[in-house]
């Protein structure tokens, strides 16, 4: 999309949209500001009432949080009615699918396993479309294991699933995992190592049922590739197997967001935002597909 394709769809669909944007927001930030205000003098209250001093700092804090996901709630709500409407315009205008939730995750199934078998999984903003011939998708995804104390983030990042020529084996690359290396990760699998790339031994971990196929897709080209996805984003893990390709890119930040609603920011350059993250995405799409088509 050029900057006159995204003038259009502000200009054009959008519009209704943006227009009172900033009024609506500012109204959520007012509505914010009185709501803290007063789960503040609750706060202040139990400070001054609760004899206990643990209680005192517990109680305070558990009224603040509260506090701030009731606040929190029309900022929310300004921003969904906004984001709903710009994802599906900019969507239909680069010709691929949406969905914000409630999607079959492509390729996770057999990820699950790799990322350590979390207990709690969160997806959302699926995109799906074509390039050149070949079909491929992407998603957020977000995963817990554990409970309680030892309840830890194992995963929040892109998920990218895109069709390749079929292959006869199973490959998958993952972390390095120190003595656990030993293990196997897949019934029938190999390690496959790369002697003559250290670097990509250090950080990486290959598994395959046919090691000599996958010396032949993990080439020095994938390899490269591979170390710069870890490089910039942190662990990565990746699958090829069939006719599917699928590639989990750790990520700290929200994707596919329309920005801080307590910050004042023009209505385009949210919108603006979100194109070029979708953008991004989609180059990272690319990548996957030169890189394992």
């Amino acid at each position: 999309m050029s900057h006159p394709d995204l003038d259009q769809l502000c200009d054009g669909p959008l519009a209704p949209v943006l227009e009172g944007l900033e009024a609506r927001r500012r109204a959520a930030v007012t509505r914010f500001v009185w709501i803290m205000a007063g789960f503040a003098v609750l706060a202040i209250t139990c400070l001054i009432f609760i004899p206990d001093l643990a209680f005192k700092f517990f109680g305070g804090g558990a009224i603040l949080f509260i506090g701030w996901l009731v606040a929190s709630r029309p900022l929310e709500a300004t921003a969904r009615a906004l984001k709903a409407p710009a994802v599906a315009a900019i969507s239909q205008a680069r010709g691929l699918t949406y969905e914000a939730t409630d999607f079959s995750a492509d390729g996770y199934e057999a990820l699950h396993p790799l990322l350590g078998r979390p207990n709690d999984r969160t997806f959302r903003d699926r995109f799906a479309g074509e390039r050149s011939g070949t079909a491929f998708a992407f998603y957020h995804a977000a995963l817990i294991a554990g409970s309680g104390k030892s309840r830890r983030e194992v995963f929040k990042g892109l998920i990218y699933a895109v069709t390749r020529r079929a292959l006869q084996g199973e490959t998958v690359v993952m972390p390095d995992r120190g003595l656990f290396n030993l293990f196997s990760p897949g019934t029938g699998m190999e390690r496959v190592r790369f002697e003559d790339d250290p670097d990509f031994e250090r950080n990486f971990e290959v598994y395959s049922t046919r090691p000599d196929e996958a010396r032949a897709v993990i080439n020095s080209v994938a390899r490269q590739t591979l170390k710069g996805w870890r490089t910039g984003s942190g662990p990565m893990f990746a699958r090829l197997a069939s006719d599917q390709v699928t590639v989990a890119i750790a990520d700290p930040d929200d994707r596919f967001g329309v920005g801080p609603m307590l910050k004042s920011i023009p209505g385009r350059e949210r919108v603006r935002g979100l194109w070029e993250e979708l953008d991004r995405a989609l180059g990272q799409v690319h990548q996957v597909q030169s890189t394992f088509g």
